[in-house]
């Protein structure tokens, strides 16, 4: 029986691409560089702010790691000045993460999203979900798929015991009581490395052939299908 469900955030329970691609595309005019249609940055995305950044940018200037480092910096400016545009929950999870969060289940994100990112966008769309934890990508942390920002949704903020060796038992739960849903080849990595079962998604930014190839075991196509995977 699972206790605690970990969402991914872009792709998973916001559809974000609309306002990465947005931000991205001001960036790339600010240098006088080529634009991409929005709906080509589903596949830019899941790696975190700066392999999205050398994804846009033309070759010649991807393999300039300082100029990768600036125009990062110029996007996340663009994206931070006005997070929520272009930016919706997907259909049905609204009602899922009430019905979840009516039945007792303990809610949390672990997201690649650089972290003040993820903390206002996700009680931004969702102020009447009780987040036990979001985390994001912190400045000079992990991204996933290393597994430290699904532990630090495990343990929570308020509910990491300073000496707890293994982040697992900090909410009293193994780890086989808690679920990670995503929706990219990652996070199917992500949830393999930090021993947790998961479930992917195929609403968002990967398509369900791309992610059986990427050997994905357990796929839902709405919402409510993920009620299944809870017992």
């Amino acid at each position: 029986m699972k206790k605690l469900i970990i969402f991914d955030l872009d792709g998973t329970i916001l559809n974000t691409i609309g306002g990465i691609g947005s931000a991205c595309n001001e960036m790339l005019a600010h240098y006088g560089l080529p634009t991409w249609e929005l709906k080509d940055y589903e596949k830019f995305v899941g790696d975190g702010s700066r392999m999205l950044i050398k994804r846009a940018l033309p070759a010649e200037k991807a393999a300039d790691e300082a100029f990768v480092d600036e125009a990062k910096e110029i996007y996340l400016g663009f994206y931070r000045a006005n997070l929520a545009r272009e930016t919706r929950p997907y259909e049905g999870m609204p009602e899922l993460l009430q019905q979840l969060q009516a039945d007792g289940y303990i809610l949390a994100v672990a997201s690649n999203k650089f972290d003040d990112g993820a903390k206002f966008l996700v009680p931004h769309f969702y102020p009447e979900i009780h987040w036990a934890a979001v985390e994001g990508q912190k400045p000079g942390g992990p991204l996933k798929p290393d597994p430290g920002i699904i532990d630090d949704a495990i343990a929570g903020s308020s509910l990491r015991e300073a000496s707890s060796g293994d982040p697992s038992t900090s909410l009293g739960m193994t780890k086989s009581e808690i679920l990670y849903i995503g929706d990219c080849e990652v996070d199917i990595q992500s949830a393999e490395r930090a021993g947790l079962d998961y479930v992917l998604c195929t609403w968002g930014f990967r398509r369900r052939a791309a992610l059986e190839a990427a050997g994905a075991k357990a796929l839902i196509d709405t919402p409510s299908e993920l009620l299944q995977y809870l017992g």
